[in-house]
């Protein structure tokens, strides 16, 4: 059974750093800045899946009409949901009996056990960056649906929030595949392939990618396919240490967790990360094990990545 005192300490002292933890997290990600910078990482109060309301047609009775004419009042079905299933991720951080008695004094365990978390926010920093580039199968399907399974390589297949994109052209997201269009990637041919994909993102009025996602090839195509007066960049971005440069409206991130040869095209008014819990990260309970001289904290996020429109977005490929 578990020191009620120690259980305690070490609870309430991860609890405290909390705050720095997530934002730490959030904020050493592009994406996950863009998406908190937007109030896009969002708390749940619970249910069983994340639901989230789409509109996916036009409503049909919007006409011109005459003077005497009837309104048409034919029944509408433009609206529906998608729903996403909580994913898990966990770590925890282990004080040993022998770790107590080497630091004896609470000043010193806190001291060892804000090390200690640093180690962890660290690890959750990298697995859930690189997880929100995941197509959700990773760990036998236990990861989160990143970017791979929101805006696919093939749009035309698989299922997003229960919704089959096979049959439910909607909910397709758009498509640059160099292959297909018989060009080679180069610093001389991206800005054509970026110019085309973009406004295929603007396939809905006043929707437009405000942030690019790319990995070492394609931000460097990029990049040098730019005059250096051109290389216009967001400096706030800048002072948290991401390298970015502008095109048109949006900012383009280099994102090492970016899968090679990929520039995603996103439009972050529909993009969101939601979880449970009291934060994004939640502290668990600590235990001691009948059979361990040790104490045992796990750290718990509990949720997904989630879209509300799939065509605004977009994808290149090579």
């Amino acid at each position: 059974m578990a020191n009620p005192g120690i259980s305690q300490i070490i609870t309430t002292t991860l609890e405290s750093q909390i705050p720095k933890i997530v934002d730490n997290v959030t904020d050493n990600h592009p994406l996950l800045l863009k998406m908190k910078e937007k109030g896009n990482i969002k708390k749940l109060s619970g249910g069983n899946a994340i639901r989230e309301s789409l509109s996916y047609a036009e409503n049909g009775t919007v006409q011109s009409q005459g003077e005497y004419d009837v309104f048409d009042t034919t029944p509408q079905d433009v609206l529906t949901s998608a729903d996403f299933d909580f994913k898990i991720i966990t770590g925890t951080t282990t004080m040993t009996g022998l770790e107590m008695k080497q630091n004896a004094g609470k000043e010193r365990i806190i001291d060892l056990l804000k090390s200690k978390y640093q180690v962890l926010e660290a690890s959750i920093k990298n697995e859930l960056g690189s997880q929100i580039y995941g197509d959700g199968t990773g760990n036998g399907g236990k990861d989160i649906g990143g970017l791979q399974l929101l805006v696919a390589d093939d749009p035309t297949t698989g299922t997003v929030g229960s919704i089959n994109r096979a049959t439910s052209t909607f909910w397709r997201n758009q498509l640059w595949d160099f292959s297909v269009e018989s060009v080679t990637a180069s610093a001389t041919t991206i800005q054509n392939a970026m110019n085309t994909l973009y406004i295929r993102c603007q396939v809905q009025a006043g929707e437009l990618p405000d942030m690019i996602a790319a990995d070492a090839t394609y931000f460097s195509f990029y990049e040098d396919s730019l005059q250096t007066i051109q290389r216009i960049t967001n400096p706030d971005m800048g002072k948290l240490g991401f390298a970015n440069i502008k095109y048109k409206n949006a900012d383009v991130f280099y994102d090492p967790e970016c899968p090679s040869n990929h520039m995603y095209f996103l439009n972050t008014n529909h993009v969101f990360l939601k979880y449970l819990g009291k934060d994004l990260l939640e502290v668990g309970e600590t235990v001691r094990p009948v059979n361990q001289d040790v104490y045992v904290t796990p750290l718990i996020f509990t949720g997904n990545m989630t879209i509300t429109n799939g065509r605004v977005h977009g994808v290149m490929i090579a």
